[in-house]
């Protein structure tokens, strides 16, 4: 999965190449938690799940990790799990283990 693929799911600009790198190493994150979740291990080309997966926990890592923020003495409060709407897409692509 290449990072022009990320920015397409999300609707971020495609000609902006300044985050690629890191879009790239985030890529290669997303796929082995998917790998841990599903029991299994993907190979290129990625089934679409997976795809969707990567791209909507990138999108959610930037955007929605703020769970509260207070403004008198400046306290931020973050999430760090994914939202269990990501893991939709992995359901069936999810192998038991024995």
């Amino acid at each position: 999965m290449l990072p022009k693929e990320v920015k397409q799911l999300n609707k971020m600009p495609v000609e902006d190449t300044s985050n690629d790198d890191v879009l790239t190493n985030l890529i290669l994150f997303y796929k082995g938690i998917a790998e841990e979740y599903c029991n299994k291990t993907f190979v290129v080309p990625y089934p679409f799940g997976v795809r969707k997966f990567i791209a909507e926990s990138i999108k959610y890592g930037t955007n929605g990790n703020i769970s509260s923020r207070t403004m008198g003495t400046v306290s931020y409060t973050f999430v760090t799990d994914l939202p269990q709407s990501t893991y939709k897409h992995l359901k069936p692509l999810r192998r038991l283990r024995w």
